[in-house]
This record gives C-alpha cells, sequence and structure tokens, in this order.
C-alpha cells in the first residue's frame, strides 16, 4: 500500500535524529539510506588523534514520512526517530 502525505513535506517535521555522542562515524546510516537523509559531519581533531567525523541529518526532509528502517542499522545506537504515532495524521494510506 502507497502513502500520499496531506500536508507539504516541509511541513511535516519527520526525520531522524542523531546523539553525537555516541555516533562513531561509521557511515552505515548513509550507506543504507537511499534518499540521502545522512552526510559526514566535520572532521574531529584533538591535540594528538584525527577521529572519523560524527554522521549528521544533511538532508532531513528527504526522509520518508514514518520510516523507521535506518535506526536499526546504526550499530552505536545514536539514531533517533519522533514517535509514529504523532505523525499518522500526515498520511494518507493508497491503492
Amino acid at each position: 500500500m502507497k502513502k500520499r502525505l496531506l500536508a507539504p513535506r516541509e511541513e511535516i517535521p519527520w526525520y531522524p535524529a542523531i546523539d553525537a555522542e555516541i555516533c562513531n562515524g561509521c557511515e552505515a546510516c548513509a550507506e543504507f539510506c537511499r534518499p540521502g537523509v545522512f552526510a559526514p559531519g566535520p572532521p574531529e581533531t584533538d591535540a594528538v588523534v584525527v577521529k572519523r567525523p560524527k554522521m549528521q541529518v544533511a538532508n532531513p526532509y528527504n526522509c520518508l514520512v514514518l520510516c523507521t528502517r535506518c535506526e536499526p542499522v546504526c550499530p552505536s545506537g545514536a539514531i533517533t526517530l519522533p514517535d509514529p504515532r504523532e505523525f499518522e495524521k500526515f498520511v494518507e494510506y493508497v491503492e
């Protein structure tokens, strides 16, 4: 069954959040997400080590409303999504 949005996509605040404290920069989310929601952030450096950049939500409105498939792909558990029940009002299911 297909979904049709009942409001312009830019008015629906459905997109993931990344906890930078636990993101390991593995890029699994970016490799998995076809719409291109995720991208590496700026490189992190400290006095001794250059670290992989943390991932960021670069294109939040590319996220498909009510899609939750990226959450379990993140090995560190850094990705969270809003409560889907709050967003059902924005979607109509059509054949």
